[in-house]
């Protein structure tokens, strides 16, 4: 993660997808960014269907090479849609784009770090659909509280049902149940031991 690929206009200043003239992928190395590649846009939406126009950028993601990450001033649009399935992650910033390089870098970290964590914590059963064994977090990370496991899942768009494996129902969760915001379904298995379904309300 030290590449970062930046659309350009003519004055050398973050542009859009479509109106950029060029992209200019920068390396770190030795603690210096360095513009690597410059690939030239001549991409031309106009009169064009969608098809023609995702091959277009699918075929510029390829003399991208390596580079994941990419910085417009706009993005939306096909070229937006093309680059998000490619699991590019997009920023979008305005000026000099050296200004901006080293943040985004320990912003993606940061990011890549969190979503490690989350895949340690919970395990993913279906679209929107999560288990959390507190039982094991309680002797793997005896730090975290049950709110600091499960808030981050509760506060996600995505995230709709959580299953939860405990020794008892933490009273903030039937707080949250008595507040209307979820509804929560509890299994007993046996003494000390319960399953626990948290669902959002749409």
């Amino acid at each position: 993660m030290n590449e970062i690929a930046v659309f350009l206009d003519e004055r050398n200043e973050i542009s859009s997808f479509i109106e950029s003239k060029c992209v200019k992928i920068f390396e770190k190395k030795e603690d210096l960014w360095k513009a690597k590649k410059e690939v030239s846009v001549e991409i031309s939406i106009d009169g064009k269907g969608v098809r023609e126009i995702r091959e277009e950028y699918l075929n510029l993601i390829k003399q991208m090479e390596e580079c994941k990450i990419v910085i417009v001033n706009k993005a939306f649009g096909i070229p937006y849609s093309v680059f998000y399935a490619e699991d590019f992650s997009v920023w979008e910033l305005e000026g000099n784009p050296l200004n901006f390089l080293d943040e985004i870098i320990i912003k993606e970290k940061e990011e890549e770090e969190r979503e490690e964590n989350q895949e340690e914590i919970a395990k993913e059963l279906g679209e929107g659909h999560f288990y959390i064994d507190l039982m094991e977090l309680e002797l793997s990370k005896p730090e975290l509280s049950s709110k600091k496991v499960i808030i981050p899942f509760l506060e996600k768009d995505e995230v709709k049902k959580i299953e939860i494996h405990c020794c008892h129902v933490p009273p903030w969760i039937i707080k949250e149940k008595d507040k209307g915001k979820i509804t929560l379904k509890v299994e007993e298995i046996k003494r000390n031991e319960y399953n626990v379904t948290i669902e959002k309300y749409n």
